[in-house]
């Protein structure tokens, strides 16, 4: 992956994407244990915990560009975005333990606290995630190498993944929930701090008198790119309900929770070969069309799922891999989208805003991903009548297994129609941007 012509060194690189393992260890662990958590053993209603989560991601709605617009306002001396990154490695973890307490006050006081502390891991996640992707903009001003850089992160995303639904729940199964949430943060914390010392931002712009809510507008109602994508990209998050149910697909289906680690690993593992790939398939077809291409054969391997039913676990597996990386294929591009619309919103407004453009990013992902948990837990219990730690009626376990399979692909064909017809925004427009506004400033 590494070529003569770097501005960034090989242990930059990978420090990059260390930060990216820890960041999504916590991320994966939230995202596939939290719900049932809550549900299982804090003893909260599906549909209690669904509500939550969209309250709480309503407040991300406000959240996530107002940390975007302090992130791009505040200059400090270290750095713009370095210092963010630094501040919140120790935080994250801490936060994230938080979660996985159960407080034991009572229902009334039970859904305080999981309301609290969701809340505050919800802004801080923003914290460690806008100013992560916004620092590949600075460390080096080639679209390529960007690619590279973030191709890093997400390779170990994916990585992350697999470690996170292969050994969270044997470590829950022979310690505890706190035991094992406090060894994963440990991980994460290590895994993230090689950035601290090795990063460096090189590239300097000229911000003016920084952002304001007027400028978000300007930015957002201009760059037509990424409204486009991120519509896409949330119509189809909003009906993936697949990681919130995986856990309560493999202990009430498949009769072991702990299979959820191997539907993780079979799912993820493509992925660690495809991804090494990614720049150099994106620099002969370009990110639209390999997102249009993964989308297709995701909903393909999604009806499949859903007609070969839950009792052969082969066959679970096999459609199971096949959907899962075609799925996150375009999730694993995102940041690299990003990055265009932080060119692109400079190029047509004149501003500079890669705080705003990944704290869409991140409200995009969480926003999708919370809605999506609402339609999972109203579904779960108030329409498929589930209930915790019970044997499940036929009509649970299908209708848990249609929102493993085809309520999914709803969201994707939408999802890849709007990228089909709409999206238009090419590479080598992006680099001829960039390239302009150098000249100009020339």
């Amino acid at each position: 992956m590494a070529t003569l012509d770097f501005r960034t060194s090989r242990k930059e690189r990978l420090s990059y994407g260390s930060y990216f393992l820890g960041q999504n260890i916590i991320f994966m662990i939230v995202l596939q244990f939290l719900m049932i958590f809550y549900t299982d053993v804090v003893g909260i209603g599906a549909a209690a915990v669904g509500i939550m989560f969209g309250i709480a991601r309503t407040w991300d709605a406000i959240n996530d560009p107002l940390l975007g617009i302090m992130v791009d306002k505040a200059n400090p001396k270290k750095g713009k975005f370095k210092p963010w990154v630094n501040a919140v490695i120790p935080i994250i973890p801490l936060v994230t333990i938080l979660l996985f307490i159960n407080p034991k006050l009572g229902d009334t006081g039970n859904l305080i606290y999981v309301y609290v502390t969701y809340i505050l891991w919800g802004m801080v996640y923003t914290i460690s995630d806008v100013p992560i992707f916004a620092l590949a903009t600075v460390m080096t001003d080639k679209v390529d190498e960007r690619t590279t850089l973030i191709t890093y992160g997400r390779i170990a995303a994916m990585i992350a993944a697999v470690i996170a639904m292969a050994v969270f729940m044997p470590v829950v199964t022979a310690t505890s929930w706190t035991t094992a949430i406090i060894i994963m943060m440990v991980l994460a914390f290590l895994t993230m701090i090689p950035i601290r010392y090795f990063a460096v931002e090189r590239i300097v712009h000229d911000r003016g008198d920084g952002t304001t809510l007027k400028d978000i507008f300007i930015f957002i109602k201009s760059n037509k790119y990424l409204l486009i994508f991120y519509s896409a990209f949330l119509i189809t998050g909003i009906f993936n309900t697949v990681m919130v149910v995986q856990t309560y697909y493999a202990k009430y289906l498949l009769g072991d929770a702990n299979l959820v680690g191997i539907l993780g690993i079979t799912g993820m593992a493509p992925l660690l070969i495809l991804l090494p790939l990614l720049p150099r398939m994106i620099k002969k077809v370009g990110k639209k069309n390999i997102y249009v291409y993964s989308a297709l054969i995701g909903i393909g391997a999604n009806v499949a799922l859903y007609f070969s039913g839950y009792n052969n676990l082969t066959m679970v597996i096999v459609f199971n891999a096949i959907r899962t990386a075609t799925a996150f294929t375009p999730m694993m591009m995102m940041g690299l989208f990003s990055a265009d619309f932080v060119e692109y919103g400079n190029y047509v407004s004149g501003k500079r805003a890669e705080g705003v453009s990944f704290s869409v990013q991140t409200f995009a992902t969480k926003f999708s991903q919370a809605i999506g948990a609402v339609l999972a837990g109203f579904m779960i219990e108030k329409v498929y009548h589930f209930v915790p730690n019970a044997d499940q009626s036929v009509a649970t376990m299908n209708g848990i297994h249609f929102m493993y399979s085809m309520l999914p692909t709803i969201g994707m064909v939408i999802g890849v129609i709007i990228i089909i017809f709409f999206y238009k925004l090419k590479e080598n427009d992006v680099q001829r941007m960039i390239d302009e506004m150098a000249a100009k400033k020339s």
